[in-house]
Parts: C-alpha cells; structure tokens; sequence
C-alpha cells in the first residue's frame, strides 16, 4: 500500500513538473518586469534593516532610549511576516502583477508616514503600514520569478533573489548611516521615490496575465492554502525558515544594538555590509554549487559558517573593544554567508514541492523567515541583560536545533527536487517504502507512519 501511494505521489508531482516545463518552454517576453522585480525583493531589507544604523539619532530626535527605537523592528516585521501567509496564495488566484501593485502602494503610504513622522509613535506605525505593503511583494516576487523557469533553473534565481536581500540588509544600514549629514528622513525619502518609479514600472510593463489556477474567489484561495499548510512537510520548512531567521539576522539585531555608542553608524553600517555581501555571495554561488556538488555541500557550508562565526563572537566577548571590531566584522561575514544559503535553499525547495501552488509555498517559508526576525528583540531581550555573550551562547543553542530539524528534512526534500528535476520518467519504477508521496500530494496521507 505504502508503495502504491508513493508512486501516486510521484505521478501526481511528475504531472506538475511537465505543465511547469511546458509555461518555462514560451519564449520570455516578460525579462523587464522580472528584472524590476529582482530590484523590489531587495527594497524591504534595504528599508526594513535601516534602522539598526539610525537607531542613535532617531532616539535623539524623539528623545528616547535607543532600545525604545528598537521596537521599530519588529513593528516592521511582524505584519510583514503575517500577511505573507495569505498574499502569495492570493497571487496563485488573482494573479501576481496585481496582488504586487497592491502591495507597493501601501508600502508607498508607509514611506510617508514613516519619513513625517513627528513621534516614535508615528515612527513605528509607519513601519507597520510598510510591513504590511511589502508582505504583499516579497512572496509573489518569489513566485513570478519561478513561474517562468525550468526547475533546474529554479535554484540560480532564488540564489539571485537571496543575493540581493543579503547585500541589502547589510546595504540598507551603510548607506542610512552614510545619509545621517542629510537627517535619518532623507533615507525614506529616497525610498519612496525609488518604489514610486518601480510602481509606475511594473504597471506599464508587459506582463504575464495566466494565474496558476483558472478558479477565482475565496474558496479556491482558501482550498489552496489549507491543502498546502495540512502537509507536515510545509510546517517543518516553515519551522525551518523561522530558526534561520532567529540566528542569522538575529546576530545581526543584537551585535548592532550591542555597539551602539561604542561605534559610530558609518562603521557600523560597514560591519553589517560585510554580513550582506557574504551572504550575497554565497546566495550567487547556491545555483552553480547545487547544480555541480548538489545541495549537501553549500547546506554543508552554510552551517559551518554559521557555527564558526558564532563561536568566534563568543570568544570574542567584550565586541566593543576597538581593537577587535574586524573579528566582529569577520563574524558577521561568517554568518551572512550562512543564512546567504540556508535561506535560498528553503526558498528553491519551497518552488518544488507543488508547481501549481507556488505563491502558497513561497509565502508560508518566506512567513516563518519573518516571523523569526519580527520575535529577535522579544526573544533574545532578556538574554541581553545579562550580556551579549549570553544571546550568542543562546543563538549558538537554537543553532544546533536548526541543524537537527535540516538534517530530518533534508531526505524528503532531495526526493522531492529529483522528481521535479527528472520529470514524470522519474516514476516508471516503483520506489521503496519513502514519506514522499505524505510530503508530496495535496491531500492527507492515509499512512500513518508517513505523516510523523
């Protein structure tokens, strides 16, 4: 029965794969507005991050403590993390130019608010306003971008689309520390002008107008979502995504708070930079890596980096001692790189799993990575009290989890990559008994010992 099941899953996957290679085969007529699209991704760390290099003088401003500042983060993160569980779903009915055009205007009000603000009140609404805009991009970039592209192809466009989020959450504070001689408004300023032109962009630039199903409504965004979420195979990357995000840009939120004061935002803004462009490489190097190595290798790394940067900021102890800030810096590289990988690595399987639901996909993984950054400041505040030390000893722990849970999931999604990759000659055999058809069809397994 076990067997039978399988091979009913890989038929089901198979079948996916063929229609999806069939859309990749049109000819691309749509290269500007993926280009642009490519740019949008990397808009919300550019503006989202920011903060970590204005937190100093925004507190001036408003005559706050910095940490009060801090909150920004997550007010930022949390209602970006929320919504991207339901917008990329929307985007596989109502299709994605839509649901993003959306999504930019509301970030567009955010801008405003954000740049006129008069209190650190006003300050964090108009961070909740440009969280829940962008929530409404992230995802359905991810999704557009795959829609078009073969499966093998898949992992060099997450990698490109991890590369720029990398270099721009390291790239957003540089420049908003650089910007600080024209006041910490003129950065949003200049962001609004930039999503106005990518707005103005995307609508009149042709696009593609299929949806990923011919349903529209509520009830096929509703059937689309829940069969998705029921597959413990999307929860566990999701959980996956979130412990990521807890460590990588975790280090990145405790080490920048942890030197404020001790170091001006110019240099801080570099320390961050490193982290990106790190994790900009590593993200560029994913698809080649994969596609010659295969996944275990980059993941291999990706969590050596990890566990080496943490430990050396552990050692370090005191990072606001001048004369070892360029460890902190090597540090950050180290575990930009890792999430530079581990993240696009979920991303690339997300678009695999089910090529008629990419956009529920992308925003369920993209949900747990934000989700994990909107709970950085809460969960790691109290161990920051004791010292920054204990929130690296602390993140070096939910390190460890992560690799357990990755280990435990990388064989079911290896499985489900090599059937998407060979295509439906990839069932002419029947397959030993294996979870893949729990994890692979839309609908509850009838083995129990598959859904553990």
């Amino acid at each position: 029965m076990v067997n039978c099941y399988c091979i009913s899953g890989d038929i089901r996957l198979a079948t996916e794969v063929l229609a999806e290679r069939m859309v990749a085969r049109e000819p691309n007529r749509y290269k500007f507005v993926e280009t642009v699209s490519y740019f949008l991704y990397a808009v919300g760390p550019l503006v989202g991050n920011a903060v970590l290099a204005l937190l100093g003088a925004i507190a001036t401003d408003f005559t706050v403590n910095p940490t009060a500042v801090l909150i920004a983060f997550p007010a930022f993160m949390l209602p970006f993390a929320s919504f991207q569980l339901f917008s990329g779903a929307i985007s596989d009915v109502y299709g994605r130019i839509p649901v993003m055009l959306s999504g930019l205007v509301a970030f567009a009000i955010g801008l405003s608010v954000t740049a006129y603000a008069t209190s650190l009140g006003i300050f964090v609404l108009g961070n909740v306003i440009c969280g829940v805009g962008f929530a409404f991009v992230n995802p359905v970039v991810i999704a557009l971008l795959t829609d078009s592209a073969a499966s093998e192809n898949i992992p060099k466009r997450m990698g490109i689309v991890s590369a720029m989020a990398s270099l721009s959450a390291g790239l957003g504070p540089f420049i908003a520390g650089q910007m600080l001689v024209l006041g910490w408004r003129s950065y949003y300023l200049m962001f609004l002008l930039i999503v106005l032109i990518g707005l103005i962009s995307v609508s009149v630039a042709g696009h593609p107008p299929r949806r990923s199903h011919e349903s529209r409504g509520l009830r096929a965004f509703i059937d689309n979502l829940t069969a998705e979420l029921k597959r413990p195979l999307v929860i566990l990357m999701a959980c996956v995504t979130f412990l990521v995000s807890l460590v990588y840009l975790g280090t990145l939120v405790w080490t920048s708070r942890a030197l404020v004061g001790a170091v001006d935002p110019i240099h801080l803004g570099i320390l961050l930079l490193a982290a990106g462009t790190a994790g900009a490489t590593a993200g560029s190097l994913l698809g080649p890596l994969a596609r010659r190595h295969g996944f275990g290798l980059p993941i291999g790394l990706g969590f050596l980096t990890l566990f080496g940067g943490l430990s050396l900021l552990i050692l370090i102890g005191d990072i606001a001692q001048a004369s070892l800030v360029p460890f902190v810096g090597l540090s950050l590289a180290a575990v930009g790189w890792a999430g530079g990988t581990l993240f696009p690595a979920m991303t690339t399987y997300s678009q695999m799993v089910s090529p008629t639901r990419r956009g529920v996909l992308a925003g369920v993984v993209t949900f747990g990575f934000f989700l994990g950054a909107a709970l950085v400041p809460t969960l790691f505040g109290p161990l920051f009290q004791i010292g920054i030390s204990a929130v690296y000893i602390g993140m070096l722990g939910v390190s460890a989890i992560l690799m357990l849970l990755f280990a435990g999931l990388y064989r079911k999604l290896e499985r489900v990559r090599s059937v998407s990759a060979q295509g439906p000659l990839s069932v002419r055999s029947p397959q030993p008994r294996d979870e893949l058809h729990s994890e692979t069809s839309s609908e509850p397994s009838r083995v129990p010992e598959d859904r553990a």
